[in-house]
């Protein structure tokens, strides 16, 4: 029906080391369908074709667990927790394109 239900962006382009984040939002009526799952598979696998691109990053609050629980059921490596201006603590998930491309290559 055309309903906006959340959003997805990339936060700028790739930095110095190849490296692309993602920011993703689903509004709380239709969080738990899939939504997230589907909208972070399709923005990953257009931007690993993308030249410039080695590594793939999600910040998430440690208290959203719905969002902790998508990061890891991918398979993204914890490796650090930064402090956002806006949002607090995050944690600091990574994956590399070619690992993501091995992983996901045939779903």
């Amino acid at each position: 029906n055309r309903e906006v239900i959340g959003s997805i962006s990339f936060h700028g382009v790739p930095d110095e080391n190849g490296m692309m984040e993602i920011g993703l939002g689903i509004e709380e009526a239709f969080r738990g369908h899939g939504y997230a799952k589907e909208a972070l598979l399709g923005m990953w696998r257009w931007v690993c074709t993308q030249p410039g691109v080695s590594m793939l990053r999600y910040t998430v609050s440690p208290t959203n667990i719905a969002s902790v629980k998508i990061i890891q059921g991918f398979g993204f490596t914890h490796i650090g927790q930064q402090i956002d201006e806006e949002d607090g603590p995050e944690d600091i998930y990574e994956m590399s394109v070619e690992d993501f491309k091995k992983k996901f290559a045939g779903e």
